[in-house]
């Protein structure tokens, strides 16, 4: 019987790449064209006509975001799961868009790199500026966005075989031309060489060259002058004291520690004067005490580093007199260089004249990590929220600033030194509300630009008086305080409210004024000045000098922007923070204190064991202090100053335990010394 002949197989398929190469060259420029235009958009609030206009006035910026975009989607052909790479990186470049668009909605200040390290921070305040709706769809649409990702690289067809080689070499290329033209781009002045604004950075660049030169950089760049040879020429400069012939204070008294006045600078969160708004008109003066005090007192325009958020950076600025220019753009130091590392402040410049230095904010003790921060710029104590007793707050959450008059009076009283207090306010914090329900006593706005929101304005104006109340009550309180005693006070930068350079008198969102008040009657002087130079000034006027930088500063006029001064001040900067401490000769004056928190010491007294609950008796207690048997945080209840209380298990030994200041994060901040239950009781 004839056989059946066989058939023969058909030849294995291998599953090549779907994609010809010559439809991935149309494709992949085209992708990274429209993901630009989109970020962009964004970045630019959604706004068609901003758009067009950044592309019209600065092309060159605009294709060399295409071609950063375009570098990005030609790394996913390294792989053999090249489209769900590619998806990945598309979605990456959207999730960055859309996150600069609600940065730059809610703070005004764009996103940056760096602020990916403030992260936690960022968590802690998010029920502040959004709904619970607002946040479910946020982790909603991340959560989204992650499955998306894990279904493509699981469903999506691997290339069997592709060229490598090739492909590296096409990624290689892409990343050097990114470079070269980067380069070039710097020299010709057509990309950002030094962001001294971000919000104009932003603007004038685009959000994908600037996120990309920021990527990564932190800290001061060696100077390319930097040698032992040029800090010792600095140093030779700017040895010059102070002149003491025309002091505004008169230097009397035996005892040094008593011989100066205390000096108190007042940071004021998002405060300013409203009536340098051009065309803005109100039912009444929202800030008619620091108006008063600016009219009787020198005053002058603080030029801030950031607008609409960024208060560590003021801060930072303001008490170590080092500009932040010189650090990666959008840099927080606070959350870098500070955190293993102390520098020059006016802290320990002032500890040689005899003074305490205390830092006070009636915020969490650990945002912006000051717990850890504040010891390494000298401070000898730090008060913060968890330490201040029978805060008051604002229906948004944050404390009144009312209560800060006591606890700087506190600070000054506590102490056989004269002081310097630092102190953080924080009522007028946004997010300030979408909608305004008018209350009696409100004040009303009567006109506004338009392009300032009128219903989160009316909210942050009538925040205002709360702060300036307070700024009344401490300069009544210090007329009558029997220790001579100068009041610094400023606003740490502009509200994020859309505020733009035109609509201001004093054409610039970074200004920010300033008084230097005092009850001796000392004449001052108040130019206008960069925030980082401000406690230089101060200090000179009262004769006290300090470390390098600080003499930098005296050395020269207010004014002074000349590039010698800014090359001078970038090198003792680096190093300080970052080289080899030339100006220092190997002996780096400044060691990290042992800071103490609070101003008033936090004691248990007794203790008694009544039923299934453990009452404390003792002193200075708050709503953060919590009773810790062990490693275990009782739920404690805030009964006053003097009690709190915690439920016990019947089965619970009581031998001893400690009462702890705990933060809102679950951080603890300090404690008291153990506490030993008496036979019987436990």
């Amino acid at each position: 019987m004839p056989t059946k002949p066989r058939r023969e197989k058909a030849p294995r398929r291998i599953a090549h790449d779907n994609s010809p190469v010559r439809i991935r060259l149309i494709m992949l420029p085209v992708l990274a064209l429209a993901l630009a235009l989109v970020v962009e958009w964004l970045n630019r609030g959604l706004s068609p006509v901003r758009l067009f206009q950044f592309i019209g006035r600065s092309p060159v910026a605009f294709l060399f975001s295409v071609l950063v975009i375009l570098t990005s989607l030609v790394f996913s052909e390294l792989f053999k799961r090249r489209r769900a790479v590619l998806f990945t990186v598309m979605i990456v470049w959207l999730a960055l868009g859309v996150v600069e668009y609600m940065v730059i909605k809610e703070r005004t200040q764009p996103f940056c790199s760096v602020d990916i390290l403030m992260i936690k921070d960022a968590f802690s305040l998010i029920t502040v500026y959004y709904t619970w709706t607002k946040i479910i769809v946020i982790f909603s649409s991340g959560f989204l966005a992650i499955f998306l990702v894990i279904m493509m690289f699981a469903r999506m067809k691997r290339r069997r075989r592709y060229n490598f080689p090739m492909s590296l070499a096409a990624f290689v290329g892409f990343v050097l031309l990114t470079v070269m033209i980067a380069a070039l781009g710097v020299r010709a002045g057509t990309l950002p060489t030094k962001f001294e604004s971000l919000v104009d950075a932003y603007n004038d660049y685009g959000f994908v060259t600037c996120f990309t030169f920021t990527f990564g950089r932190q800290g001061i760049v060696r100077p390319e002058e930097y040698s032992a040879e040029t800090m010792a020429e600095i140093l030779t400069d700017i040895q010059e004291e102070p002149d003491g012939d025309d002091l505004v204070y008169p230097v009397f008294g035996a005892d040094d520690n008593l011989a100066h006045p205390n000096i108190v600078f007042v940071q004021l969160e998002s405060f300013f004067d409203v009536n340098t708004i051009i065309g803005a008109e109100y039912s009444a003066d929202p800030t008619p005490w620091f108006n008063r005090l600016c009219s009787r007192f020198p005053s002058g325009e603080l030029y801030v580093p950031t607008i609409g958020g960024g208060t560590a950076n003021t801060e930072f600025e303001v008490i170590t007199g080092l500009n932040l220019e010189f650090f990666g753009a959008g840099e927080y130091p606070y959350n870098t260089i500070l955190q293993n590392t102390t520098c020059e402040s006016m802290c320990y410049n002032l500890k040689e004249y005899g003074y305490t230095s205390t830092a006070m904010h009636n915020n969490s003790g650990s945002f912006y990590s000051r717990n850890v921060v504040f010891p390494n710029e000298g401070f000898d104590r730090f008060v913060p929220l968890e330490y201040m007793e029978d805060v008051k707050y604002t229906p948004l959450g944050w404390a009144k600033d009312t209560g800060l008059t006591e606890e700087i009076l506190s600070a000054l009283d506590s102490t056989d030194t004269r002081d310097m207090v630092f102190c953080i306010a924080v009522e007028t914090h946004g997010k300030y509300n979408e909608t305004y329900e008018p209350k009696e006593g409100d004040i009303e706005v009567l006109s506004l630009p338009e392009e300032i929101p009128l219903a989160p304005f009316e909210n942050f104006v009538n925040a205002l008086p709360g702060t300036d109340r307070f700024l009344q009550q401490l300069t009544m309180a210090l007329v009558r305080f029997d220790e001579p005693t100068v009041v610094v006070a400023y606003g740490d930068h502009l509200p994020a409210l859309e505020l733009e350079n035109e609509l201001l008198t004093t054409g610039s969102i970074y200004a920010s004024r300033y008084v230097i008040w005092n009850n001796f009657g000392g004449q001052f002087e108040a130019p206008d000045l960069q925030a980082y130079r401000l406690n230089a000034n101060v200090l000179k006027q009262l004769g006290f000098s300090g470390g390098v930088v600080t003499k930098l500063h005296q050395s020269v006029e207010p004014d002074d922007t000349s590039e010698e001064y800014l090359d001078k001040l970038e090198m003792l900067e680096y190093d300080m923070l970052y080289g080899d401490r030339e100006a220092f000769a190997g002996e780096f004056p400044y060691e990290r204190t042992d800071m103490t928190m609070g101003s008033r010491e936090i004691k248990i007294t007794d203790a008694q064991r009544e039923y299934h609950r453990l009452l404390v008796t003792g002193e200075h207690f708050t709503e953060f202090s919590k009773i810790v048997v062990g490693d275990q945080v009782l739920d404690t209840v805030y009964v006053d100053t003097h009690h709190i209380a915690a439920p016990l298990d019947d089965a619970t030994t009581l031998e001893r335990f400690c009462v702890a200041q705990i933060g809102k994060d679950g951080g603890e901040l300090g404690r008291t010394e153990d506490f030993e239950m008496e036979s019987g009781e436990g």
